[in-house]
């Protein structure tokens, strides 16, 4: 801890993964973001939440923020302590909640304790947390950022460059989908012809963002291996793929493994959103939508009096 300051502070950005065909290989963070004050407490230990969807976030010692603190802390940690949390991340709608709340805490118990690690050995305990790196390393890093897990279960994680402006049309219908139910819809194994079509386009949306190619997001997005097999837990979803015509929207794809939708757009963002939310209406299902950058910064700390 600070011997100067009072309170420390973390912000966390949302993230989107997969992005078509980067099936738990591509993350993106966005400019939605849940932030983190701790500070001493002489009363015991207490959790105060606001923001979307606070009335679901526990505020107990089963908190994951808490348990991703307490699992860097170990023996050091007390229950002295505040915790608030002001959180703008829709929960349980693809959108890596989980995977802030994780960092956010690692982050928190790493400054408090001055432990002194690095965004790679945070994303490397966060992914041991959460199962795969995708949204935790974007959580982190900021940005497009692909990751790899080696057989050791270290976590290799580089930043994509992008050129060329990119906003995110993002659509959060208003139901939840869990991680498993999504999970427990894809196969088994896949073709070799599909295993091919996906590395064809994830190398293309690669090749695409890194060089300005926005005209050819809308092929390089399209994915064999999640989307096909989800969208009949999404109801319109495979409308939403074939929306065209729109000026400055370049592909859509599930946000995670849903059920929120998302479209890369160089402009029109809301035009990108409200087609999207209109077919959800027309499925009965309301929608809010937003209009994100991208979260260049990732994983931010700082001291405050």
């Amino acid at each position: 801890m600070s011997a100067n300051s009072s309170k420390l502070c973390v912000q966390v950005p949302a993230s989107t993964a997969n992005l078509g065909p980067g099936f738990d290989v591509l993350g993106m963070a966005l400019g939605l973001h849940l932030r983190c004050t701790l500070t001493e407490s002489s009363d015991g230990f207490h959790i105060v939440a606001s923001g979307t969807d606070a009335d679901t976030i526990t505020k107990d010692e089963t908190n994951l923020i808490w348990r991703a603190f307490s699992r860097l802390a170990g023996g050091k940690e007390n229950h002295n302590f505040q915790l608030e949390i002001d959180n703008h991340i829709p929960i349980g709608k693809g959108l890596g909640s989980s995977a802030a709340a994780t960092v956010a805490g690692l982050a928190l118990a790493n400054e408090w304790h001055n432990f002194g690690h690095g965004k790679e050995k945070l994303i490397r305990i966060a992914t041991e947390m959460e199962g795969h790196p995708d949204n935790v390393a974007a959580a982190a890093r900021g940005g497009l950022v692909m990751s790899c897990q080696t057989d050791d279960g270290d976590v290799i994680s580089l930043n994509i460059e992008t050129q060329g402006v990119l906003e995110i049309a993002l659509v959060v219908p208003q139901f939840k989908l869990s991680t498993e139910k999504a999970r427990s819809a894809l196969p088994a194994s896949y073709s070799r012809k599909d295993a091919v079509f996906n590395l064809q386009r994830l190398a293309l949306l690669l090749a695409s963002l890194r060089d300005g190619h926005h005209e050819l997001l809308a092929e390089a997005m399209r994915d064999r291996m999640h989307q096909p097999f989800r969208a009949a837990l999404i109801p319109g979803f495979a409308e939403m793929l074939k929306l065209k015509g729109i000026p400055g929207m370049h592909g859509i794809a599930l946000s995670g493994a849903g059920p929120s939708v998302l479209a890369l757009c160089s402009k029109n963002t809301f035009s990108a959103g409200e087609a999207i939310s209109s077919i959800f209406r027309k499925h009965g299902i309301e929608s809010k939508l937003y209009n994100l950058p991208v979260d260049s910064h990732g994983l931010v700390v700082e001291w405050a009096k």
